[in-house]
């Protein structure tokens, strides 16, 4: 398989300088040189280390270990009543059809919803059609399916939901010619990088499947594969290294997040040492970006409600929907790195942890509703005013903090205090797993599991831009 790209990087300075959607045009015409690179890494010491990672498969997110585990307790709970939630998605539908498109796209509906100048200036206004800027919607919601049904395959040995999942990803590598871009090959909107919330989580159904009858090793299986590294990993490598030269500022912790999980996953799935290294060395202090974890979590407190320590996240002055998103993904990507052996949680002493304990108490509400625990928006309705969480706003501990077009953010937001995503039982498993005290991922997690996945938390991208399922897939009492 081949694992060379051709990347340019052209950055506009006055980009750089005054738009908090900064990014490089990624076009095909240079090689990147992997040999130099892990040379420079290995020499420099005070750097993170290039690892040879050893891959037992399936080990994208979840290993056999999971499976087994899973399969030993699904009759108990929280995992029955977890796997009955799974079961009654409409995403988990064995009847389940994809809904390609030939070139995707995440644009502004202010700039790119109408057919005009924007269009005809980057040459491509016979590709416009109504509803084009926002089809990354159909992806958002197939890798949700596929992900679903391959689960349904590996829990059940369902062979229906195998098919299903399978074909999702076929059609897609077959119909999808990649990113919407202009005359020149270049991406027409720095927005479109957040179409990498969506890839990871295809690669993770991809790896599910490689033992159904042998799909690991078809042509067909390949295919999957090198349509998600041609298409997605130029992006998400483009994203890493625009930090690395610009030195961040510019994009938030999540756009970081979703990049690497994207490297990390391709890299998995298509045994690329360097994708891999690339990934979990950004995230142990290589970044130039807030993936780096000692930028994405700058700041310590000591909690003075236990003896915990917190930390502060680069998203927690912004608001709490991408504050929490960034718990979600950053809960995979530790998983990710758990899975082929690297104990990410644990990294720097737990930093990531400490992180998840942070926004899990301050978006912890007195009480969350269940008009219907097994349904869509199961567990959405929560507190809007301070009194209605556990922990007072004004004592919360913060550090004054300044982030490139954003300025200085003087306290936790309360924008959004409260939002409910899946992905709590990643970090309290994990912690019970291990001995360490997480309280507030627990009694967050405790309030919510089961939880769900796509399509339990919405119809828009908040409720698709992670995985879920963790009480089934990541919960250990």
């Amino acid at each position: 398989m081949k694992h060379m790209k051709k990347i340019i990087y052209v950055l506009s300075l006055t980009l750089l300088a005054f738009s908090s959607g900064a990014c490089n045009e990624i076009v095909d015409d240079a090689n990147i040189d992997w040999k130099q690179w892990r040379a420079d890494s290995e020499s420099n010491k005070n750097k993170p280390a290039y690892t040879t990672y050893t891959l037992n498969h399936p080990c994208v997110l979840h290993t056999q270990d999971d499976f087994d585990y899973l399969r030993q307790h699904k009759g108990e709970e929280p995992y029955a009543s977890a796997l009955t939630k799974l079961k009654s998605s409409e995403f988990a539908s064995t009847s389940y059809l994809p809904t390609t498109v030939t070139y995707l796209a995440r644009l502004d509906a202010n700039n790119w919803a109408q057919l005009g100048g924007r269009w005809e200036d980057a040459g491509i206004a016979d590709l416009w059609y109504n509803g084009i800027h926002n089809n990354y919607t159909n992806l958002m919601r197939d890798a949700a399916a596929a992900y679903q049904l391959a689960l349904l395959y590996k829990i059940d040995d369902n062979a229906d939901a195998a098919d299903a999942a399978k074909n999702i990803l076929v059609r897609w590598s077959i119909d999808n010619k990649g990113f919407l871009r202009n005359k020149n090959g270049e991406l027409i909107d720095p927005n479109q990088k957040l179409i990498l919330f969506q890839p990871y989580q295809l690669a993770i159904a991809a790896e599910l499947l490689r033992d159904y009858n042998a799909w690991g090793t078809t042509s067909e299986f390949n295919k999957v594969v090198k349509w998600l590294d041609d298409v997605f990993y130029p992006v998400a490598h483009g994203q890493l290294e625009d930090q690395n030269i610009s030195g961040g500022g510019h994009y938030w912790f999540n756009w970081d997040l979703c990049a690497m999980a994207t490297v990390l996953t391709i890299g998995i799935l298509s045994d690329n040492q360097d994708y891999i290294n690339e990934a979990i060395m950004y995230y142990k202090g290589n970044g130039g970006g807030p993936g780096n974890i000692f930028k994405g979590v700058p700041f310590l407190h000591k909690d003075a409600d236990s003896d915990e320590w917190l930390g502060q996240g680069n998203e927690c002055g912004r608001d709490q929907g991408h504050n929490t998103l960034c718990v979600a993904v950053l809960g995979l990507f530790c998983k990710m790195g758990l899975a082929i052996g690297d104990d990410l949680f644990a990294f720097d002493d737990y930093r990531a942890l400490k992180y998840a304990e942070y926004t899990a108490k301050y978006n912890l509400a007195k009480e969350i509703l269940y008009p219907d625990p097994m349904g869509p928006l199961a567990g959405m309705r929560v507190g809007e005013s301070d009194s209605d969480f556990e922990y007072r706003h004004a004592s919360f501990p913060f550090s004054e903090y300044t982030y490139g077009d954003a300025g200085t953010m003087t306290k936790p937001s309360d924008d959004g205090r409260g939002t409910v995503r899946p992905g709590w039982d990643y970090w309290a498993g994990y912690a019970n797993a291990h001995g360490i005290s997480a309280i507030y991922c627990n009694t967050l997690g405790e309030r919510i599991r089961p939880d769900g996945g796509g399509g339990h938390y919405g119809p828009n991208s908040g409720g698709f831009d992670q995985l879920g399922f963790s009480t089934l897939m990541g919960y250990r009492p």
